[in-house]
C-alpha cells in the first residue's frame, strides 16, 4: 500500500466512483466477448458433428417423445380435410422439380400427427418410391440431417462419413431417378436459405421429382422455404374434439354412462381450446379415477396446467417459451397481467414494453420502437399472439393481438413469483417477490341499470389483505372502470410504491386529479395511462413534475387541458390525446424525445412557430396545419424535415377559406406562388412512406415529391388548382394513391398499385398506366366516384381472352367502387375477380347499378340497397347475361336480387346454373321479363339444359307456366321470390 492509504485517509477516496466503476463494467463486458468470439472459432474448428451431439442431447432430454413416422395406436380426430388437400397436392402431376409445403401450428396443434397420417396413407406409399422421416427439433444441422437421411435411403450407418460434400455425393446415387417424398418434423431454428439450398441439392438434382412436407411452429421457417402456401393448423372443430376427449378420458368415444362425468367433461373441454395434446394431458389425469370428485378436482385445479407434468400440454409449451431470448420471454410473461383474449394495441403493448426496460438498444440504427416491433413479430411469428382479424374500415385502426389458446396459461404459470392479478373470482395469496399487479374487477364490479357501480365489499378486502407491502411495486394496472371511492382506498398503497414504472387506471367518472396529486410518488413513473368515460377535464399540473416519463396517455376520445408546463417532461416519447389537444401546448419543441405530433398548428404567436418542430428529431408522425401562416421557403425549412430520418408520417394542410370577393381574387396569384414556396421548403428525408397534402393552392407539385424514393402511400386532397402530378416511375414502392378534390385535373399516369382512389375530379378525362400488366395483376381497391368526364381506363378496354377463357380480369381485386362516371365505358363483366367482397355500381352507362353487400348478396337494379332515387341506367339493360356479369365469379353467390329493370326480357338460365352456392333469387319489379312473347324458345331450352332452380312457381305472371315445369333440377336454391310491377 502506499502512504495516502495506510495513513487514514481521507473520506472522500472511500466514496464509489462512479466513472470507474462503469469503466470496469465495460471492460469486463469486452473481455467476455472476447472469450465468446475465441469459442465460437473453436467449435468451428472442431466441426459440426460436436454441436450436433450437443443439440442432439439437449433435444432428447428436452423432449421425451421420440418422433417418427409411426402412427401411434390412438385414433386421429379431425383433419380430414388437410390430409385429403396435402394427399392431392402430392400425388398430382406437377413440372419436375422440388416443392416444399409446410404446416405451421402451435405446440400440440397435432402437426406431427397430420404428417403422420400422410406419410403412412396407402395411396402416399404407393406413390412415393423413397420416403424419407427425419426428426429436426431445435437442431437444424445440414451434416447431421444429410447423414439420416442418407441412413434413412440406404438402410445402413455412416456415422464414420464425416465430409459434407461426399454424404451429399452418395445420398444423390441413392435418390436418382425415384419419387421421393422427404418430411423434416418440428423445425425450430430460422435458418438462411443457403443452408436450406445446400441440404437440398440432392434433392433438387432428381429427374422424378421430390416432394418435401415440413411441419413447424415458426412462420417464418414456412415463408423461407416454402413454395406454396402454408397450411396453418387451427383448434380441432368442437365436435371432433369432443370425441377425442371422451377417448382420452373415458378410452370410448362413445361413452355415454355417467352424465355427471360427461357433464364436469363438457366445462373442462371449455378450457382446453381444441387443443389435441391437452385433451390428452387433461385424459391421462381424468382416467386414474372415473369418480365426480376426482374430476371436480381436476376442473377447479387446472391440474393440467402445471409445467411439471411430464408430457402434458404445458411441458410443450414450455419448451417454446425456453427457446425466447430473455427480452422475449420478459414481454410474453408482461402480458399474464392482462385477461384471457384481451386485445392489445400493437403500439400500446411495445410502448408498454420499452418503459418496463424490456425492449434493448444494439448497435442498430434502429430505433426503440422499431425493436419493440420486431419483438411482437417474432412472438406472432412463433405463435405466442395472433393478430385479430378486424372488421373495421378505418385504415388508420391499429392491428389488435391476443395470447392465442393456451398461451395465457402458460404465461400465468411462468411468470406466477413476479407477477400476479388480483379480481372477484380466483385470488391466490400474494408473494413477496411480486412486482407487476393488476386488479380486474368485471367479475367484482358491475354496473347497475342507472349506470352506478356498486361497492364490492368483498373484492376491496381481498385486495387490502393482498396489497400490504408494494414498496418494491414496478407495475399496476387497474382493468375496468371504477368510482373514485375505490381508488381512495388505495391512496397509501400508491403512496409506499416508490419503484412504480407503470401505472394504468380506468375511471368511470373525472376526478382522478387529487388522487394523481396525492397519491402518486412520480420518481421512477414511465408510463401512465388514465382514462375517464366521461372526460378528464383539467389535467393536474403536477404531471409536469413527472420528469422520467416516457408515455403518457390521457385517451382520444375527448379533449382534455394539457399542464401548462407538459413541455418540461423532455423525456416523453409518447403523448396520446385528442388531436385538438396538441394545438395548446406551447414550446412544444422542447419534447425532443416525442415521436407522434399528429396535429401541430403553426401560428402567429410565441411558442407556436414552425421552428418549434426544427429539435424534434425523433420525429415518426407528424401533421402540420394552417400552413398559410408560413410565410416564406426559410421558414419552411426552419421546420428541419430534411433531417428527420425517422419520419414515416407527414400530413402538410393549408386552411385558407375561400371567398369571392375581389380582395381574394386579385391576391390569389400571390398566394399560389406563396404556396409553392413553401411547399418546397417542406422536404421530408426519402426515408419517407406515407405523405398527406390537402388544401394546397399551387398549380404544380413539389420539385421533392418526384424524388421520395421510399413512399408508399400519397393522399392529395382538396388541392383546387393542381393541374399535373409527377411522373411516379422513380417510386418504386408506391402502392396507395388516392386523389381527392381536385377540379383542375385532366390526366394522371400512375405506376403500379394495389389501392387507387378518384374521387370528384370533374376534368379528369384521361388515366394511363405505365404498366397496366402489373396494374392488373396487383390491384385490391379500387374507387372512382364522380368523374363526369373520364372515358378512358385501361383496365375496362374490351379484351376477349377473359371473355372466353372465363378468367378474372383483376384477378386480386377486393374492392370495386364506380359511382357518377357517366362517360366511361366498362368492356369487361363484373365482378372482376372472384376474390371480390365489395362491388358497387351506379351511373355507368354500359351497366345497370350493382351491389355487392356483406352475407354474399348481389343487387342489380335501380332499388339497390341505399339508392332510392331511379337510375336510367338500369332501364339500358334487356339482357342479363355473361358480358354484364361474370357468372364464373359469383360461385360463392347465396343471395340474388333484381329489381326495377323495367326493359330485362331474358336472363341467361346458364350462368345461373353457375351459382352453385345459390339459396335465394327475388326478381321484382321487371315488367317484360316473363311475357311469353319475349322468352324465345332457346332460352326455355336453356333452363333445362342448366338445371334451372326446382319448384319454381310464378304467381300473377303472363304466359305459360312452361318454365316451372321444366326447371327443377337445381339442387342448392331455397327461396325464389317473384313479384310483379304495379
Amino acid at each position: 500500500m502506499d502512504d495516502e492509504s495506510t495513513c487514514g485517509a481521507k473520506p472522500e477516496t472511500h466514496l464509489w466512483n462512479k466513472a470507474g466503476f462503469l469503466q470496469r463494467i465495460k471492460e469486463i463486458t469486452r473481455r467476455l466477448q472476447d472469450i465468446s468470439g475465441f469459442l465460437s472459432k473453436v467449435l468451428k474448428l472442431h466441426g459440426s458433428d460436436f454441436v450436433a451431439s450437443s443439440n442432439r442431447y439437449r433435444s432428447i432430454t428436452s423432449d421425451q417423445h421420440l418422433r417418427t413416422s409411426s402412427v401411434v395406436p390412438r385414433k386421429v380426430y379431425g383433419r380430414v380435410t388437410e390430409k385429403d388437400y396435402i394427399i392431392k397436392f402430392m400425388t398430382e402431376d406437377k413440372p419436375d422439380g422440388s416443392y416444399v409445403l409446410p404446416i405451421v401450428g402451435s405446440a400440440g396443434v397435432g402437426k406431427t400427427a397430420l404428417a403422420q397420417l400422410v406419410y403412412n396413407d396407402p395411396t402416399i406409399a404407393e406413390h412415393f418410391e423413397q420416403r424419407i422421416w427425419v426428426s429436426v427439433s431445435n437442431n437444424f444441422d445440414e451434416l447431421r440431417l444429410s447423414r439420416e437421411i442418407l441412413d434413412c435411403v440406404s438402410q445402413q450407418t455412416h456415422a464414420g462419413l464425416c465430409s459434407f460434400a461426399k454424404l451429399q455425393e452418395v445420398l444423390k446415387m441413392h435418390i436418382t431417378s425415384k419419387r421421393v417424398l422427404l418430411i423434416l418434423d418440428d423445425v425450430w431454428d430460422d435458418f438462411n436459405f443457403r443452408r436450406w439450398s445446400q441440404l437440398l441439392a440432392p434433392l433438387q438434382c432428381n429427374t422424378k421429382g421430390t416432394v418435401i412436407l415440413l411441419t413447424t411452429q415458426k412462420l417464418s421457417v414456412a415463408q423461407i422455404v416454402g413454395t406454396v402456401e402454408p397450411i396453418k393448423l387451427r383448434s380441432l372443430p368442437y365436435d371432433d374434439f369432443w370425441l377425442l376427449f371422451k377417448s382420452c378420458a373415458f378410452g370410448d368415444e362413445n361413452y355415454e354412462r355417467n352424465q355427471n362425468l360427461s357433464i364436469i367433461g363438457l366445462q373442462i373441454v371449455k378450457k382446453l381450446k381444441g387443443n389435441p395434446l391437452a385433451a390428452a394431458t387433461v385424459g391421462k389425469l381424468l382416467r386414474r379415477s372415473l369418480t365426480i370428485d376426482h374430476w371436480y378436482n381436476i376442473l377447479k385445479n387446472e391440474d393440467w396446467k402445471s409445467v411439471q407434468l411430464s408430457g402434458g400440454i404445458m411441458s410443450a409449451l414450455k419448451l417454446s417459451y425456453d427457446q425466447l431470448p430473455y427480452n422475449l420471454q420478459q414481454c410474453f410473461s408482461f402480458c399474464s397481467l392482462f385477461p384471457e383474449k384481451y386485445q392489445f394495441l400493437d403500439e400500446e403493448l411495445v410502448q408498454i414494453w420499452i418503459a418496463q426496460g424490456f425492449v434493448k438498444c444494439d448497435n442498430s440504427s434502429k430505433t426503440l420502437e422499431e425493436k419493440g416491433f420486431d419483438y411482437l413479430a417474432d412472438l406472432v411469428n412463433l405463435g405466442f399472439f395472433q393478430q385479430v382479424e378486424r372488421e373495421e374500415t378505418d385504415p388508420n385502426s391499429q392491428p389488435c393481438y391476443i395470447m392465442c389458446d393456451l398461451m395465457h396459461d402458460l404465461a400465468r404459470e411462468v411468470s406466477r413469483t413476479e407477477f400476479a392479478t388480483i379480481d372477484g373470482v380466483q385470488y391466490c395469496e400474494m408473494l413477496p417477490t411480486i412486482r407487476h399487479l393488476s386488479i380486474v374487477s368485471d367479475s367484482g364490479y358491475n354496473t347497475d341499470q342507472h349506470e352506478n357501480i356498486p361497492r364490492s365489499k368483498k373484492l376491496e378486502k381481498k385486495m387490502l389483505a393482498g396489497c400490504t407491502s408494494l414498496r418494491k411495486l414496478r407495475t399496476l394496472v387497474f382493468i375496468a372502470h371504477y368510482d373514485m371511492f375505490f381508488y381512495k382506498l388505495f391512496q397509501d398503497i400508491l403512496r409506499q410504491a416508490h419503484n412504480l414504472r407503470l401505472l394504468q387506471i380506468s375511471a368511470a367518472s373525472a376526478g382522478l386529479n387529487p388522487l394523481l396529486c396525492s397519491s402518486v410518488n412520480f420518481t421512477h413513473l414511465r408510463y401512465l395511462k388514465v382514462e375517464a368515460a366521461d372526460g378528464l377535464g383539467a389535467l393536474p399540473q403536477i404531471l409536469s413534475k413527472f420528469c422520467h416519463l416516457q408515455v403518457l396517455h390521457v385517451g382520444s376520445c375527448t379533449k382534455p387541458t394539457i399542464p401548462v408546463r407538459i413541455d418540461h417532461i423532455v423525456g416523453l416519447r409518447h403523448l396520446v390525446t385528442e388531436e385538438g389537444a396538441y394545438s395548446s401546448i406551447a414550446n412544444i419543441g422542447n419534447l425532443t424525445s416525442l415521436q407522434e405530433l399528429p396535429n401541430f398548428v403553426v401560428q402567429n404567436s410565441s411558442g407556436f412557430e414552425i421552428t418549434q418542430l426544427q429539435s424534434m428529431k425523433e420525429l415518426v408522425r407528424l401533421g402540420v396545419s394552417h400552413l398559410e401562416n408560413v410565410k416564406t421557403r426559410e421558414e419552411a425549412y426552419g421546420a428541419g424535415l430534411r433531417e428527420k430520418h425517422h419520419l414515416k408520417e407527414l400530413h402538410l394542410s393549408w386552411e385558407v377559406a375561400l371567398s369571392d370577393d375581389e380582395y381574394r381574387r386579385d391576391m390569389s396569384s400571390c398566394t399560389d406562388q406563396l404556396s409553392a414556396e413553401v411547399i418546397e421548403g417542406f422536404e421530408p428525408h426519402n426515408n419517407l412512406k406515407h405523405l398527406w397534402i390537402s388544401g394546397y393552392n399551387g398549380n404544380l407539385s413539389p420539385s421533392w415529391l418526384a424524388n421520395s424514393i421510399s413512399l408508399q402511400t400519397l393522399h392529395i386532397e382538396g388541392c383546387g388548382k393542381l393541374e399535373i402530378l409527377p411522373s411516379f416511375e422513380q417510386l418504386p414502392f408506391l402502392r396507395k394513391l388516392k386523389l381527392t378534390e381536385m377540379p383542375s385535373m385532366t390526366e394522371v399516369s400512375i405506376p403500379s398499385l394495389e389501392e387507387l382512389v378518384l374521387i370528384q375530379m370533374p376534368k379528369l378525362e384521361r388515366f394511363s398506366c405505365i404498366s397496366t400488366k402489373d396494374l392488373n395483376s396487383n390491384l385490391r381497391v379500387l374507387k372512382i366516384q364522380r368523374c363526369p368526364a373520364m372515358n378512358i381506363f385501361p383496365l375496362f378496354q374490351s379484351s376477349q381472352k377473359f371473355k372466353i377463357e372465363q378468367k378474372s380480369w383483376l384477378p386480386s381485386l377486393r374492392e370495386l367502387t364506380i359511382h357518377g362516371c357517366p362517360n366511361l365505358l366498362v368492356s369487361h363483366p363484373l365482378p372482376p375477380s372472384t376474390t371480390i367482397s365489395k362491388l358497387s355500381i351506379v351511373d355507368v352507362p354500359t351497366l345497370p347499378r350493382i351491389e355487392i353487400s356483406p352475407g354474399d348478396t348481389l343487387t342489380i337494379g335501380s332499388r339497390s340497397e341505399g339508392y332510392d332515387n331511379f337510375d336510367p341506367s338500369s332501364d339500358v339493360m334487356t339482357i342479363l347475361d355473361c358480358k354484364i356479369l361474370a357468372f364464373h365469379n359469383l360461385r360463392g353467390l347465396r343471395y340474388l336480387r333484381i329489381d326495377g329493370c323495367q326493359n330485362l326480357v331474358s336472363i341467361s338460365f346458364t350462368g345461373l346454373g353457375e351459382l352453385i352456392s345459390l339459396r335465394s333469387l327475388e326478381i321484382c319489379s321487371c315488367r317484360k321479363l316473363f311475357s311469353s312473347n319475349v322468352i324465345p324458345e332457346h332460352t326455355r331450352e336453356d333452363v333445362t339444359a342448366a338445371k334451372c332452380p326446382r319448384g319454381i312457381v310464378f304467381r300473377g305472371l303472363p304466359g305459360d307456366n312452361s318454365v316451372s315445369r321444366r326447371g327443377r333440377k337445381h339442387s342448392i336454391l331455397w327461396f325464389l321470390i317473384i313479384r310483379r310491377s304495379r
